[in-house]
């Protein structure tokens, strides 16, 4: 089975219909819905893209990074993304050579920013900066997010993965 590039792209989106079902709806919920498909409406569109996993000498810890940017073709300048990252980790593999398999949870991050709808990348980090449990084991890992747009109205649900890559420090 193919593993999604690192630069392979999912959208998000939000509708103008989904400001009407805003105002009876409550607000935003903790776990992602399923993934809707665009319709002549969509105002903003958000991609990720999912740079590989990697040990950061300044986090002290195997971290992944999602570069989000979001395009709109409205009056929207802003819009704030929520992003729940996890970095999964499969025991073993080599340099070059990565374990594959279902991986279990090493790090999970969720974190609301503003993002411009210029095209503008903001990153966002599993596991956040300061988080102090440290991801330190050789082995494999495989970052992944599901992000949604939270305001000015709830969008679509989008998920990417990266590529499976044996890291160690």
């Amino acid at each position: 089975m193919p593993i999604a590039s690192a630069t392979a792209r999912r959208r998000v989106i939000f509708t103008a219909a989904t400001l009407l079902a805003l105002s009876t709806a409550s607000a935003a919920s903790a776990s992602p819905g399923p993934l809707r498909p665009a319709s002549a409406n969509d105002v903003a569109v958000c991609t990720a893209q999912i740079d590989n996993p990697h040990f950061s000498n300044g986090a002290g810890s195997v971290i992944v990074k999602a570069r989000m940017s979001c395009r709109t073709d409205g009056n929207v300048p802003t819009v704030s993304l929520r992003v729940w990252g996890t970095l999964g980790y499969v025991g073993g593999g080599s340099p070059g050579h990565p374990a594959q398999g279902p991986p279990g949870t090493a790090a999970t991050s969720d974190q609301t920013q503003t993002v411009p709808t210029n095209g503008q990348q903001v990153t966002y980090y599993t596991p956040v900066p300061d988080d102090p449990k440290k991801i330190t084991a050789a082995g494999t890992y495989v970052g992944s997010v599901t992000f949604q747009i939270v305001s000015p109205a709830l969008g679509t649900v989008g998920r990417q993965q990266g590529n499976y890559v044996y890291v160690q420090r």
